[in-house]
């Protein structure tokens, strides 16, 4: 286990912003207590658990149906925003490879894409951020 703290690099004084990094080694099979909590975050089910608050949620998330369901939700929400953000990001790549290959605008390629409104905002951004828009 490693604790971080975060420093002021001028004065080397602590942030102290109130945050605290800890990383811990996922393989660790200890038998004290970070053992036996890294044990719980590989557990399948909730009663190979060691810590009862991990266990009641993670039978509350995985083992009910209520839980199941808001996990579910979570998940749709997440794989919708990743779907989002991917085709945002093709579309991207489809405007260089336009912009190079066919010596096309910014503004031309968004046009033959059909890209609009805040996309449009974004993808602009973005190009600004990887080229030399022409």
């Amino acid at each position: 286990m490693y604790r971080i703290e975060r420093k002021v690099l001028d004065t080397n004084e602590n942030f102290n912003d109130g945050s605290h990094i800890v990383y811990v080694n996922g393989k660790y099979k200890g038998h004290d207590k970070i053992g036996k909590l890294i044990e719980d975050f590989h557990a399948k089910s909730s009663t190979e658990m060691h810590f009862n608050e991990l266990a009641s949620g993670l039978r509350h998330f995985k083992e009910t149906k209520k839980g199941r369901g808001i996990m579910c939700e979570k998940v749709q929400r997440y794989a919708k925003k990743y779907a989002e953000q991917y085709a945002l990001d093709c579309k991207i790549q489809d405007i260089i490879n336009l912009m190079e290959n066919e010596k096309w605008t910014v503004e031309r390629a968004l046009s033959a894409l059909g890209v609009k409104g805040k996309d449009r905002e974004y993808i602009i951004k973005k190009l600004q951020e990887v080229i030399v828009l022409t």
